[in-house]
C-alpha cells in the first residue's frame, strides 16, 4: 500500500514539475536565440584595415575581431554604392530584382515607396520574436519601421552629414533635429545605451549599427585620433603595394589642385574613429554579460577607389570598389578563427543572419549561408562571387556590367557596345593593370567564368543575360537612340524642382525640371547649399559663374540657363564619370 502510495507522489510531482515547463513544441525558442549585432560601415576599401596587411592604418579593435572571429579576405560587395547596397542587405535581393538600381536610379514603383514589397531581414527577424533596433545611415527612400524595425533610435534619412553637429531623425519620424557632437559617436552612444538596457536582456534582439565612416567628408575627428596621424604624409600611408604613379586623391571641381593633399591621412582617421567606436560597442557586450550569445557582423557597405586608376568614387568592377571588409565573430557557432579566402559576397550576409538564427529565409533570395565556413566545412561549394551595376539611366550608366570574381579570377561583362570583356588574373596581377581575355592559356578559365556567370543570371533572371557578345562588343542602342528615348521621357514626365540661388535672384522661383525631388539652393552665409533632392540632404555647391554651379559631395555640375517662354527643361548633356552632370535650364517658370 505504502509503495503504491509513493509512486503515486512520485508521478503527482514528476505531473506538477512537468506542467511547469512549456511542451516541446511551445517552447520559446527566441530565448535560446543568439541576439546579432550588425555594424556597418560607410565607402570602406578592403585595404584600409590592419589585418589586410596594412601596416600604415591603426584598426587594433577591428583586427582583434578579425582574429576572433572568421575574416573573409576576399568579401565583394553585390553592389558598389549606398542605397542599392543597403537595399540588397535589406532584402537579400539583387538591384535588378529588388529596383533599386542605384542612387539614383530606382524602378518605378519603388521611387516613392515608404516600404518594400517583399520580404526584409529585420522584418522575418522581428517575426520570429526579435527586437530590431535601426541605429546610424539609413539612406533609402522606405521609412525603416516599415521595413521591419521596431525601435528606431537616432538615424540620418538620407545619403551622408557632416561628422559633427548634423541633423538627425529620431524614432518613427523623418523630422530631423540639430544636435551636437560627433555624429558617429552619437550613434556609438544610442547603440550602448540599447545594449546596457534591460531590454537587450528580455529576449534576443538584432541591432543594425551603421555609420558614416569614413564617408566623405573624412573629417573632423576628435583629437586624440588625429593625433594618431600627426605628421604623416599621404605619400607614407598608401596601402601596400599601391600603383606607383596613381594620384591618390583627386580635387573636386572648381578646388584647387593642393586642396586634397592631406585626404588619405583624414581618410585614415575616420577609420581609426571608427575602430574605437566599435570597440566601445564590443565591451559594452562583455560588460553586460552578453558577448558569448552576441553575434557580430562588420561589413563595408562598398569600397572606394580614392585615386586608383585615376578614379575617386566607387561603382565601378575594380577592386578598390568592389572589395570590402568582412568579419563575421559567431561564438556559440564557429568553430574556426581568422582568415578565410573564401569569396563571399554582401548578398550572402541576410541568408547567413537568418540562419544563424534559426529563420528560413524566401527561396529567391540568391545569398548562400556561410555557416559551413565558421564551421571549417570543405563542402560549402562557394568558388565564386558576383556583383553587378544595373544602373542603366542615371550619370553611372556608362558603368553598367557585371563581374564575377574567385579569389584568383574576376571575369568583368559591360553592356556598353565599346567595351570588351576584361579577365584579370588577381593573383599575378592584383592591380588589374592587364586585361588577358585573349591569353590562350585562359580560354578554358574565361569559358568556365562566363558559365557560372550566365548561369547566375539565369536563375535570378537578371536582364543582362541578354547582352550577346560580338567581337567581343555589346550590340545595343546607340547612345542618339538612348539620348533620344532619355530626353522624350523626362518631357512626358517632368517633376517639378523648387530652384533658389539667391544669390542671383533673377533665377528665384519654381521650374520643371528633369530629376526627381525637390531640390531647393540657398545662400548659407558666404556658401551656396543645395537641399533636397531624391534623398535630401546637404550639400555644398560651388559656383563657377553665375549660371554654373558643382555639387560639392557629388561632382555633379548644374546649369541655369534663363529661357524663353513655353521653353521646358531637358538634360543635354551627362558627363564621363568623375565630372558630373550637367542641365540645361531653359525653364518654364511655373506661377
Amino acid at each position: 500500500m505504502k509503495s503504491r502510495i509513493m509512486l503515486l507522489l512520485v508521478l503527482i510531482a514528476n505531473a506538477v514539475l512537468m506542467s511547469a515547463l512549456p511542451a516541446h513544441g511551445q517552447q520559446p525558442r527566441e530565448r535560446t536565440r543568439p541576439n546579432i549585432v550588425f555594424i556597418i560601415s560607410d565607402d570602406h576599401r578592403w585595404d584600409a584595415l590592419g589585418a589586410a596587411g596594412n601596416r600604415k592604418i591603426k584598426t587594433p579593435i577591428l583586427d582583434k575581431l578579425a582574429r576572433d572571429g572568421v575574416y573573409f579576405r576576399q568579401a565583394t560587395i553585390h553592389v558598389s554604392q549606398c542605397a542599392p547596397s543597403r537595399a540588397t542587405l535589406l532584402t537579400g535581393l539583387s538591384p535588378h530584382q529588388s529596383g533599386y538600381y542605384s542612387n539614383n536610379f530606382l524602378r518605378s514603383d519603388m521611387q516613392w515607396a515608404d516600404r518594400f514589397t517583399v520580404p526584409t531581414m529585420p522584418g522575418l527577424l522581428q517575426q520570429a520574436g526579435y527586437q530590431t533596433v535601426l541605429v546610424g545611415k539609413w539612406h533609402l527612400a522606405t521609412d525603416p519601421w516599415l521595413t521591419g524595425f521596431s525601435d528606431v533610435r537616432s538615424w540620418l534619412p538620407e545619403a551622408a552629414s557632416s561628422y559633427v553637429d548634423s541633423r538627425l531623425a529620431r524614432g518613427n519620424s523623418r523630422k530631423k533635429e540639430k544636435t551636437t557632437g560627433f555624429t558617429n559617436g552619437i550613434f556609438a552612444d544610442d547603440a550602448v545605451e540599447f545594449l546596457g538596457s534591460a531590454a537587450a536582456k528580455e529576449k534576443p534582439f538584432f541591432l543594425w549599427l551603421a555609420t558614416t565612416i569614413p564617408h566623405s567628408p573624412y573629417q573632423p575627428n576628435p583629437s586624440h585620433i588625429e593625433h594618431l596621424y600627426e605628421g604623416e604624409a599621404t605619400a607614407d600611408l598608401l596601402p601596400p603595394g599601391f600603383p606607383p604613379d596613381t594620384p591618390v586623391e583627386l580635387s573636386l571641381p572648381g578646388e584647387p589642385r593642393d586642396a586634397a593633399k592631406f585626404r588619405l591621412v583624414n581618410y585614415y582617421e575616420s577609420v581609426s574613429y571608427l575602430d574605437e567606436l566599435v570597440g566601445r560597442v564590443l565591451a559594452t557586450l562583455e560588460k553586460q554579460g552578453l558577448a558569448d550569445n552576441t553575434i557580430v557582423v562588420f561589413l563595408g557597405d562598398n569600397g572606394l577607389m580614392a585615386g586608383s586608376r585615376g578614379l575617386r568614387g566607387k561603382v565601378v568592377p575594380y577592386e578598390e570598389s568592389v572589395r570590402v571588409p568582412l568579419i563575421i565573430r559567431a561564438p556559440k557557432f564557429a568553430t574556426v578563427k581568422g582568415r578565410s579566402d573564401v569569396p563571399a559576397s554582401s548578398l550572402d550576409i541576410p541568408a547567413t543572419i537568418l540562419a544563424l538564427a534559426g529563420v528560413s529565409h524566401p527561396k529567391d533570395w540568391g545569398g548562400r549561408d556561410l555557416r559551413p565556413i565558421l564551421s571549417a566545412s570543405k563542402q560549402h561549394g562557394i568558388d565564386y562571387a558576383i556583383s553587378e551595376w544595373a544602373d542603366t539611366e542615371s550619370q553611372f550608366r556608362n558603368y553598367t556590367h557585371r563581374l564575377i570574381r574567385t579569389p584568383r579570377y574576376k571575369l568583368i561583362r559591360w553592356d556598353k557596345p565599346d567595351k570588351p570583356d576584361e579577365l584579370y588574373d588577381l593573383i599575378a596581377d592584383p592591380h588589374e593593370t592587364t586585361n588577358v581575355i585573349n591569353k590562350p592559356a585562359l580560354r578554358s578559365i574565361h569559358n568556365q567564368l562566363l558559365r557560372q556567370l550566365n548561369s547566375w543570371m539565369e536563375r535570378t533572371n537578371d536582364p543582362a543575360r541578354f547582352w550577346a557578345k560580338k567581337n567581343g562588343k555589346t550590340p545595343n542602342q546607340t547612345e542618339e537612340a538612348r539620348a533620344a528615348s532619355e530626353l522624350r521621357s523626362g518631357l512626358e514626365d517632368k517633376t517639378p524642382v523648387k530652384v533658389h540661388p539667391r544669390i542671383y535672384d533673377a533665377y528665384a522661383g519654381r521650374y520643371e525640371f528633369v530629376t526627381r525631388g525637390i531640390i531647393t539652393i540657398d545662400k548659407e552665409g558666404e556658401r551656396l547649399v543645395l537641399h533636397g533632392g531624391e534623398y535630401g540632404g546637404t550639400s555644398e555647391l560651388i559656383p563657377k559663374s553665375e549660371t554654373e554651379f558643382v555639387h560639392k559631395n557629388q561632382p555633379m555640375r548644374f546649369t541655369f540657363v534663363r529661357g524663353e517662354k513655353g521653353q521646358v527643361t531637358h538634360l543635354v548633356r551627362r558627363s564621363r564619370f568623375g565630372e558630373g552632370l550637367t542641365f540645361d535650364m531653359k525653364a518654364r517658370r511655373i506661377e
